[in-house]
């Protein structure tokens, strides 16, 4: 092992606003800096997000690098020029960062690459980078790391290696806050980017269904996404506009969730689902569709209520269960809490990340020396 504290490059593609995205900040955070000396590397341009004001915050250099091609010459020039002059010792890759440093990490030389798969391994990546992904990790010496048990299996059946499984987690003592105030409303809350595999269209027929029968019932949509103007125009076709809030990307989400009764995913896919451990931390009950790696973090009929997806019906009931019963939402709403503290908290990923990076680098280490 070197006599310094070891240089770790996180590289994702973007800092938009993204589960992904919003961990990767959280582990950088947390990360022991007397053990390592931590960077970001952005393969896109930056956005002045909330999450690029934190890491500034936090002192954690940041490198921009505005590029648009995978595998074009000044692409892996600039890759490799960055590896050259920071010298990681640890490159971890997140979403599709992978196939953008396959090439620049050989040719540095870098010892060990970690590579974390945010979602089903078969909704992760195209078809043909699926492939790429198959060589990194059958033959290049990438590890594998998947954020759920499910997720796990859908690598071992895409890629036909094991990975390490390692759950994503939160900082959840700031997803505690004031009580929410006291009114005849209640809020079910929706946090996620508006996209295909988060389902909109499924969660606004639904709750127009239970408006029906609760008309204080309230929906408050977090995100935005390029579906985002197909939600508002169901809402306004069903004329729902008094009923649904859209309030864009915010970086007070402990605020909101905290102002809210009920917490509602209604995915066709997830590979974990982190803002169902926000709602959990927050002493919220959850709604959620059945899929992915959702029951791994929910557990039906203890934390919330899971149902099957695409099924609009069920996911009504399931919101009008809850809503009409004030006991059954706080009891669960603890049982989410104690879990996610249990299971799901930011420092238990540090933890388990900062082994694995320990333990394959002096593999790695040892393995150089005796060569």
């Amino acid at each position: 092992m070197p006599n310094r504290k070891i240089r770790l490059l996180q590289i994702i593609p973007s800092l938009d606003i993204g589960g992904a995205q919003r961990f990767l900040v959280d582990l950088c955070n947390n990360f022991d800096k007397e053990k390592f000396e931590i960077a970001v590397c952005v393969l896109g341009k930056k956005t002045n997000s909330f999450l690029e004001s934190e890491l500034r915050e936090n002192h954690i250099p940041m490198f921009f690098l505005n590029l648009r091609w995978t595998f074009h010459p000044l692409t892996i020039y600039r890759i490799t020029d960055l590896f050259k002059s920071f010298k990681p010792d640890i490159i971890h890759t997140h979403l599709r960062a992978i196939r953008y440093v396959l090439i620049p990490s050989r040719l540095a030389q870098i010892p060990l690459h970690i590579h974390t798969i945010h979602s089903l391994a078969k909704y992760d990546t195209s078809f043909i980078f699926r492939g790429l992904n198959k060589i990194a990790f059958k033959c290049l010496g990438v590890i594998p790391v998947s954020i759920s048990k499910e997720v796990a299996r859908s690598v071992k059946a895409t890629y036909g290696v094991e990975s390490v499984v390692i759950y994503n987690g939160i900082p959840t003592s700031e997803y505690l806050t004031e009580k929410r105030k006291n009114d005849e409303f209640i809020r079910i809350l929706n946090i996620g980017k508006f996209k295909k595999a988060k389902n909109h269209p499924l969660l606004v027929d639904a709750f127009s269904k239970a408006y029906k029968e609760m008309p204080n019932l309230r929906l408050i949509l977090v995100g935005d996404g390029s579906l985002r103007r197909k939600v508002e125009n169901q809402v306004k076709k069903l004329g729902l506009e008094k009923a649904v809030l859209f309030l864009g990307w915010r970086s007070d989400i402990p605020e909101i969730i905290t102002d809210c009764d009920i917490f509602v995913l209604s995915s066709d896919w997830e590979g974990l689902g982190i803002v169902l451990i926000e709602a959990m931390a927050s002493r919220k009950p959850i709604v959620a569709t059945n899929v992915g790696g959702i029951p791994e973090v929910v557990e039906d009929g203890v934390t919330g209520i899971l149902v099957p997806p695409r099924n609009p019906e069920a996911l009504a009931k399931a919101i009008l269960r809850l809503a009409k019963d004030d006991k059954l939402r706080k009891e669960m709403g603890e049982r989410g809490r104690e879990k996610a503290i249990k299971e799901f908290d930011i420092k238990i990923a540090v933890n388990n990340y900062e082994r694995l990076y320990l333990q394959n680098l002096e593999r790695k280490m040892q393995w150089k020396n005796s060569s």
